[in-house]
């Protein structure tokens, strides 16, 4: 089967790596590529994989080249992903005579929560082009739910994200890291990677870390990642006199050096809709025990043999359940496995091609 991949170019996100494994698939059957509305980092790391990718703008999709691309190479699904390809898909899908689908990987409702103009404008038109799908691959159950409680139709797939559990790569050992960011050889550290978005919920985050160092003064804060809320997070930090505490990274493509140089990992979403996010899984990679929100269908996966739940909207449970860590750095290593063996069982890399392989035969098998 030959399935292509419709993703924004300039996605650098957990959307984006997704659609990259995806396309590293090593199923017989199964050959996937990708074309990316518009450029940036997404279809640059693709080229620099040797994924075949292809880029069209905006106008090239609305009109016939794209339909003639289909055409000559054959596809058998086009697989949309994020808000402008569903959106794009609501204007092109009735000149489209092949199978479609779209992966739902997050709550709707929240991608554009940082903006309100965009969230009162965008958020109807992205909801319109997601209802009028025949088939939805979701990565968690709990999006599974939404959109059957939201009353879309057509088939629904639960596909939960995956990760290669062979040796990960790691760049930049963990000792040159914290000596490159002025991180003591025995500071306690707590690494959170994520966009600065307001639905990862950073702020908090940070107000919980200054309970806590001013408690404990050999703990650090990694914040990885960019975002339109950086500038402002960096004036609180500021604020709040904890510049040597707390670390802006800014946006990094080898997150496992940061996650290999912590001790541990924290995840203080308002809303996720993977199960479980890849960060959590590039966490459980390393053997890193996880401090993570108690939203989707983390309750399922993170327990107290393997990790911590929080809630992320009580900044004295994030404290606790940080202070908590701190007093058992001991013991990490034996959560952190236990971690791994589970996560290992249930998201290899293998069984997430598998699952999308089935999905895919099944779309095929004549189901709308």
């Amino acid at each position: 089967m030959n399935i292509v991949q419709i993703i924004s170019g300039n996605d650098n996100g957990g959307g984006a790596r997704h659609v990259l494994n995806i396309c590293s698939n090593n199923i017989f059957d199964m050959k996937s590529s990708i074309v990316t509305i518009g450029k940036g980092f997404l279809y640059d790391v693709a080229i620099k994989n040797n994924i075949e990718v292809v880029n069209f703008a905006y106008k090239d999709i609305l009109g016939e080249k794209f339909l003639n691309y289909l055409k000559r190479n054959d596809i058998d699904i086009l697989n949309f992903h994020g808000a402008k390809s569903n959106f794009l898909y609501s204007v092109i899908n009735r000149k489209l005579n092949i199978p479609c689908a779209v992966t739902v990987h997050s709550d709707y409702r929240y991608d554009f929560l940082n903006n309100k103009l965009k969230k009162y404008i965008y958020t109807p038109l992205s909801i319109r082009g997601l209802k009028k799908f025949d088939n939805y691959i979701c990565v968690s159950n709990y999006l599974k739910n939404l959109l059957d409680k939201s009353n879309f139709t057509g088939n629904k797939y639960v596909v939960n994200n995956g990760i290669n559990f062979n040796s990960p790569k790691i760049v930049l050992a963990r000792d040159d890291l914290r000596m490159e960011f002025n991180i003591n050889k025995d500071d306690f550290v707590y690494v959170m990677v994520a966009r600065m978005h307001p639905i990862k919920n950073h702020d908090t985050l940070i107000r919980a870390f200054y309970m806590l160092q001013d408690q404990f003064s050999d703990t650090k804060l990694l914040l990885v990642g960019d975002g339109e809320l950086e500038e402002s997070l960096k004036h609180m930090v500021e604020d709040l006199k904890m510049k040597d505490k707390v670390i802006f990274t800014g946006f990094k493509n080898n997150v496992l050096d940061f996650i290999n140089a912590s001790d541990i990992s924290i995840l203080t979403s308002f809303n996720e809709g993977g199960a479980p996010p890849l960060v959590v899984l590039e966490s459980a990679l390393l053997k890193k025990t996880v401090i993570c929100s108690d939203v989707g269908d983390m309750n399922l996966i993170v327990n107290s043999k393997n990790g911590y739940l929080i809630n992320p909207k009580d900044k004295k449970d994030i404290y606790n359940k940080m202070e908590k860590a701190y007093l058992n750095r001991d013991k990490l290593g034996v959560v952190g496995d236990n971690f791994y063996r589970d996560m290992l069982n249930g998201f290899s890399m293998k069984k997430f091609w598998e699952n999308y392989y089935k999905t895919y035969l099944h779309i095929l098998g004549g189901v709308k």
